[in-house]
């Protein structure tokens, strides 16, 4: 039996065939997923926001304005949302040298110019200025949140008068989902911001995956925002292609619980029955074994509703990247913490297969039991010993955009 699942977001988004041996019961287990929306549907959100006047109008109050973009590890194709945002300041009577562009990174490493490229477009690369965040410098501090967070952000951001975020609605473990606030209260935002934040979400403050209503971390997020005078965003979800499916422009709050409703319903997948294997594709945040954890998205982290108690879980994720790095959890920093098989896995063991990692790489990360293979042979070797001939096994393709429907 072959399967195939989408591949290397942004480093090729081809299909890549999975064989399975004969004997085994294989289900694929898709989300509901949705149509790609045309370019008059994207127009038409910019135009028409919710809960804010058009991109235009806001620029006509305007001397300068700053876009925060979402980085690589996100899977929006943010190019011709970027050029149509600018094409909107422009008819404002902003002019090229008034709108700068801010990548977003948050604790993520910086990007470089061919990924610029991919994300932003060539275009825009080379005709507007675009700086990348970095949390430990250019901060300036705005307070406290209610809940005690000193909030740092990028000094550039704060020059502008007109602050729009672009990215993406996916689900998230600690925000429930990406987008709205999040590029602001995480991307520009400085070390002791980030951590802050993201301590609330480890302490068990936040809901989890697909819970925004009463997540704490998620609040806190839209505090931070609100105090950096984020006026405007633009954010997209997108189907199992990594094409846009919808986009919610307007109120940072408003347009983005919009979005949610939408993402909610493109991403529900209906769980199986408890399986022997289940194999969670990374796509289409595979770019590095630090954003694969999100593959446990698709079983509400809780691999335990689709597995059986000595059953085995694999994490497929191409990881053109390699590890990747983080400035708050990973190796050496403030927030370093190593998966835990019982707390993060519920006792199932753990494979990761990918053509470009290493066991030295992963075990920096997974329990020092993980196994780790290059080659899918020796992935369905090791299974087959496991499991016996006659196994059942459950694929998610997108396992990173998956959500548990609910009910």
């Amino acid at each position: 039996m072959i399967i195939k699942v989408p591949w290397q977001a942004w480093y090729g988004d081809v299909q890549k065939e999975l064989t399975f041996p004969d004997d085994w019961s294989v289900e694929l287990v898709t989300m509901s997923d949705a149509k790609a929306i045309g370019t008059e549907t994207v127009d038409r959100a910019l135009i028409n926001p919710l809960g804010t006047p058009p991109l235009k109008e806001l620029a006509e109050k305007s001397e300068k304005a700053v876009i925060v973009v979402e980085d690589i590890t996100r899977p929006v194709p943010t190019a011709s949302l970027l050029s149509n945002i600018l094409t909107q300041l422009e008819s404002g009577g902003l002019e090229s040298s008034d709108m700068w562009i801010i990548i977003g990174l948050g604790a993520h490493v910086p990007m470089g110019r061919q990924a610029l490229i991919k994300k932003l477009g060539k275009v825009v690369v080379e005709n507007y200025s675009v700086y990348q965040h970095q949390p430990y410098e250019n901060l300036e501090y705005l307070g406290k949140t209610q809940r005690g967070t000193p909030v740092h952000i990028n000094r550039f951001y704060l020059e502008a008068d007109l602050h729009i975020g672009l990215g993406s609605i996916i689900p998230h473990p600690y925000a429930g989902f990406g987008g709205g606030a999040k590029i602001v209260a995480v991307g520009v935002a400085g070390m002791d911001t980030i951590g802050a934040n993201h301590y609330r979400a480890l302490a068990g403050e936040a809901g989890g995956v697909d819970c925004v209503e009463g997540n704490e971390c998620r609040a806190d997020m839209e505090e931070i925002a609100r105090m950096a005078g984020l006026s405007f965003i633009v954010n997209g979800v997108v189907n199992s292609r990594r094409e846009l499916t919808g986009v919610f422009a307007g109120d940072p709050v408003q347009a983005h619980r919009a979005g949610v409703e939408w993402a909610r319903r493109v991403y529900a997948t209906e769980l199986p029955p408890q399986v022997d294997m289940v194999f969670l594709n990374a796509y289409p945040k595979d770019t590095d074994l630090m954003q694969s954890i999100n593959a446990l998205n698709a079983v509400g982290f809780d691999l335990g509703r689709v597995l059986k108690a000595d059953g085995s879980a694999v994490i497929i994720a191409g990881c053109p990247e390699g590890l990747g790095i983080h400035y708050l959890s990973g190796v050496g920093m403030r927030g370093q913490a190593a998966y835990d098989r019982d707390k993060d896995f519920g006792g199932h063991s753990v494979i990761i297969y990918s053509p470009n990692l290493s066991y030295p790489e992963v075990k920096q990360r997974y329990p020092p039991d993980t196994l780790v293979f290059n080659h899918w042979r020796e992935v369905i070797e090791e299974l087959q010993r496991r499991h016996g001939r006659h196994a059942s096994a459950a694929v998610f393709p997108c396992a990173t955009l998956q959500i548990p429907s609910i009910g």
